[in-house]
């Protein structure tokens, strides 16, 4: 549009400036004159020379303007990634439930960063979206209590703009974290303001009974209904937009209950409408059509971008509780770009040892453009225990070495090119800044691994 009026522009003034030398000519202007003062307007002007060869010039110059420079993410070859949670982030964002001021805000999230660079990691999984809200402002998803100290209350500056550029100053790749279905408490909701879809949702009570199921006095979204995931597409497309991160990542909080009730409505309606396939289907097949919608949003907002995502490590679980086909998500085309199960466990577990459980989700990966990335966490290493692993109950209190082997068993895995582990305050307090010595032996162990392990 600005190259087409400029070039309406030199057009209508080589016009005007042909009109008076036309009639300076006329009133005995000699030609001498008159090319005297066309090399006036030439040598001052150029751009409002008139003829052909030079709005030729000008033409090509403004459509060889250089473009706006292309923005490049970042994605490494092999991920070192570290979770950073909302709980990681509270004491962070707010304190003495008012958001802290920006310039305090940025100073804890530097020390932050610095260390988990310090730590060799490449890689920041940071959540944005953990109850259909936002940590950033958002004309699509509320502020998120944990970031501006409550529901309804706006945030005074954006915390995501701030991270990004420190991040990308550290050379980290920023993985954009959302929870998929998960939402606010009940008595939460009813704070939200009403300019956001889900709050008009909540208030019209044939809507709320339809999108808005609560299970445990939480709000959930249902999406089996296509409004319901339009709202959750709408939101990763307006992240994507608005911030330069290099991928988006969802999570494990899928469908949190097997109960029908759940979405009985809907799925009735489903049936009436000719649909084929028992609830279970239906669920698996509502829940992969996200996941395909979310992945061309991803793909259609930049080259380079990626998208993820981080199962529970059960596989079992993750297809017949959650309804998570990650089957065919791992098979056919248009889902993801890697798989991250959440490989929580020792190599002692009784069902779902570390090593077993890594070579099963690895067996499922058909498609060479899907990777495989091992998630971990030091949860066990700072408890000790594991009250659901049977006989490796105490593993973790009786070994201080347990995710180094983990992390290199990672590397005889064919399609694994790397790592992520959760979460920041298993290393650090993230508001005071000290260490979390429960972890240090595991840590001292595996760390200086992790700066050198490569998958490539």
């Amino acid at each position: 549009m600005k190259r087409f009026a400029l070039r309406l522009l030199c057009s209508l003034l080589a016009l005007l400036m042909c009109s008076c030398a036309a009639r300076q000519t006329s009133a005995g202007t000699d030609d001498t004159t008159a090319e005297t003062v066309t090399d006036a307007e030439t040598e001052t002007a150029p751009e409002q020379t008139a003829g052909p060869d030079t709005a030729a010039v000008t033409e090509t110059a403004a459509e060889t303007e250089p473009p706006e420079e292309e923005v490049k993410y970042v994605n490494h070859a092999d991920m070192k990634a570290m979770w950073i949670s909302q709980f990681d982030m509270a004491n962070v964002y707010v304190k003495n439930g008012k958001q802290r001021s920006e310039a305090e805000f940025t100073k804890l999230l530097k020390r932050i960063l610095d260390n988990v660079a310090r730590n060799h990691y490449n890689t920041i999984i940071f959540q944005v979206r953990p109850y259909a809200d936002s940590m950033y402002p958002s004309d699509v998803c509320p502020p998120c209590y944990i970031a501006s100290g409550g529901y309804g209350t706006e945030l005074e500056y954006d915390p995501f703009e701030i991270l990004i550029k420190e991040a990308h100053e550290r050379g980290f790749s920023v993985q954009a974290w959302i929870n998929p279905m998960r939402a606010m408490l009940v008595k939460e909701i009813k704070l939200v303001s009403d300019r956001y879809t889900i709050k008009q949702w909540y208030d019209d009570s044939r809507l709320r009974s339809l999108y808005l199921p609560v299970v445990s006095d939480r709000v959930y979204l249902n999406i089996g209904e296509p409004e319901v995931r339009d709202l959750i597409v709408r939101g990763a497309e307006e992240l994507l937009q608005r911030y330069d991160v290099d991928g988006l990542h969802m999570d494990d909080y899928f469908y949190p209950t097997t109960d029908t009730s759940f979405d009985a409505k809907t799925f009735s309606n489903f049936r009436d409408g000719g649909g084929k396939g028992d609830l279970a289907k239906f669920r698996r097949e509502s829940l992969s059509a996200l996941v395909h919608s979310l992945y061309e949003a991803v793909k259609a907002s930049g080259e380079g971008r990626i998208f993820g995502i981080s199962p529970a490590g059960n596989m079992q679980t993750v297809i017949n509780s959650h309804y998570a086909d990650v089957r065919t998500w791992c098979r056919d085309d248009g889902y993801l770009d890697y798989i991250c199960p959440q490989v929580y466990f020792g190599f002692e577990h009784a069902t779902v040892p570390f090593d077993q459980t890594c070579e099963k989700w690895q067996s499922i990966i058909k498609n060479d453009n899907v990777s495989l990335i091992i998630g971990m966490s030091l949860g066990k290493a700072k408890s000790g225990i594991d009250n659901y692993a049977g006989k490796g109950k105490n593993e973790w209190s009786e070994h201080k070495d347990i995710l180094l082997r983990c992390l290199q068993f990672t590397q005889t895995l064919e399609k694994c090119r790397g790592v992520a582990y959760f979460c920041y305050q298993y290393f650090y307090d993230p508001a005071g800044g000290a260490e979390e010595r429960a972890t240090k032996a595991e840590r001292d162990n595996f760390v200086p691994y992790l700066e050198m392990i490569t998958w490539r």
